[in-house]
């Protein structure tokens, strides 16, 4: 084992993967009784902690901006001759692509139409006001906002293995608060949940993933989608990502994630010179208008008086779900930021992916909205029935349909790949003792793990119950989150001050 699998933490290593089967079990053996448990714990949390959600989101901005502008925000991750190992257009390539994955398919025309008819604030639904306030909330959603929560955690573990020498491991984060005691039981207990929350997470993107592949691979085949479509598909996902990770980054990850973000600007681009244009663009500078002016309402909205549930099962749980993947993201993004300083990775970590969100999101959804109010096509009764068929279904009003379903689908296929390697990358990390280059056996053990749990979830039909359980899970990264502001603080008090080249021992 020691040949395969390096220098590697045992006991961390068998109770996750011992903790992860046991879990999947019972999702799959008793999928009612599990996914009732979970689901009633989300419910308490989004109801009586929604505020919680709000103060973690908020506090990560306003951290963000007031850090990067500190006297610490030229501070370098590494040396202070260190050049940063990819360039600015991969880095944010491989960070996109870590940290959305098949979301901006999935939702990309599906969400702006649910709050276009179910306005939730601000405008009265299915109004023509409701149709920027509808991309205004979507970009709250999927805008920096989420993306402060990465970098924040990713600054952290960045900060203590590059500067200070430490593990690049989830822990090392909190380092400016515990110190040393990073290696004893706290240490140990946040490292147990970063990799069992990585792989329980992606298993579970990973599986609705799938099924989206699925459905458009059976509509472009004109066929139902079965079980065995949903098994082959997640057989040639495994095959690709396995490819990928066992490349290694500069060879795998790199490269697709590369692939992945120009057939996004494809399609993008295709959807934009076929679609409304004209109105796309008037759309964009209204919603961008909205998102800005009423950015701090719709952020501290609490749906005191109203109590309507839209609040738990939107905002309360996209800050939730960004908090389920910070382990894997966060941890991700530090080991590709080396030679960056403190200011590109937190500016640049949230600007640069939100700004491709915001635009992505006006053409999908805007093009989605404008099909929908001009009668074209009637895609709000598509998207409730099942969400994933919204994208596919309003490919019907542009030429070459099948032409750009199946360059759709490669692009489903090259997302679910990266999020699934930069995930397997970062459990081998964590694995390894925080060692940044994990073995080959490493990467492909985790490789199989996160493969294998999405199909016997399928089968089993706990996808959605482990879902909820990762939801429910993320909880206590909020509360990592806010501590991991302190450490940052802290470590860079005691850092610049004193540390040179020469002092600064980064395991190459």
């Amino acid at each position: 084992m020691n040949k395969l699998l390096g220098d590697y933490d045992k006991p961390l290593f068998w109770l996750n993967t011992l903790a992860l089967v046991a879990i999947c079990g019972i999702a799959v053996f008793f999928t009612d009784q599990f996914g009732a448990f979970w689901n009633s714990i989300q419910s308490f949390l989004t109801t009586n902690f929604g505020w919680f959600y709000t103060f973690v989101v908020v506090a990560a901005l306003i951290f963000c901006f007031g850090f990067s502008f500190s006297k610490y925000g030229s501070l370098k991750l590494g040396r202070d001759s260190d050049k940063p190992e990819y360039s600015t257009f991969t880095w944010v390539a491989m960070l996109f692509s870590a940290g959305i994955g098949v979301g901006v398919y999935f939702w990309g025309a599906a969400e702006p139409l649910f709050h276009y008819m179910q306005t939730p604030y601000l405008a009265q639904a299915a109004t023509p006001e409701a149709i920027p306030q509808a991309m205004a909330i979507t970009f709250l959603h999927w805008g920096i906002h989420g993306w402060a929560l990465y970098v924040i955690v990713g600054l952290g573990i960045a900060f203590a293995a590059y500067r200070l020498n430490k593990p690049l491991s989830l822990s090392s984060a909190l380092y400016g608060l515990l110190g040393d005691k990073i290696k004893g039981p706290w240490g140990k207990i946040i490292d147990f949940l970063c990799a069992f929350a990585t792989v329980a997470g992606l298993s579970t993107s990973i599986g609705m993933g799938v099924l989206s592949l699925s459905y458009g691979v059976a509509k472009l085949l004109g066929i139902e989608p079965t079980l065995t479509i949903n098994l082959v598909v997640m057989i040639a996902i495994f095959i690709f990502y396995t490819f990928s990770t066992t490349a290694g980054i500069e060879k795998g990850m790199a490269r697709v994630s590369t692939i992945n973000v120009y057939l996004c600007f494809g399609v993008a681009i295709f959807v934009f010179v076929f679609g409304p244009s004209r109105f796309l663009i008037n759309l964009f500078f209204d919603s961008m208008g909205q998102y800005v002016q009423y950015m701090p309402f719709m952020t501290f909205w609490n749906d005191s008086v109203g109590q309507s549930g839209w609040l738990g099962w939107w905002t309360t749980f996209y800050w939730a779900w960004w908090l389920a993947f910070i382990p894997f993201v966060s941890g991700f993004l530090a080991r590709i930021s080396k030679g960056r300083t403190v200011r590109q990775l937190l500016l640049g970590g949230m600007f640069f992916p939100s700004l491709i969100m915001y635009v992505w999101f006006n053409i999908m959804g805007g093009t989605s909205i404008h099909l929908e109010t001009t009668g074209v096509l009637n895609l709000w009764d598509a998207v409730q029935a099942s969400t994933e068929s919204g994208y596919y279904l309003m490919l019907e009003a542009f030429p070459f349909t099948t032409l750009i379903s199946v360059i759709v689908l490669i692009n489903l296929l090259t997302f679910l790949v990266t999020s699934a390697d930069a995930g397997s990358i970062y459990v081998g990390v964590v694995m390894s003792k925080g060692t940044a280059n994990s073995t080959l056996g490493m990467r492909f053990i985790c490789a199989i793990l996160i493969a294998t749990l999405p199909i016997a979830l399928i089968i089993g039909g706990g996808l959605k119950a482990l879902q909820t359980m990762s939801i429910v899970a993320a909880f206590p990264f909020g509360i990592i989150t806010i501590l991991v502001m302190f450490s940052i603080v802290k470590m860079c008090t005691l850092d610049s001050s004193h540390l040179t080249d020469d002092a600064i021992k980064v395991e190459e």
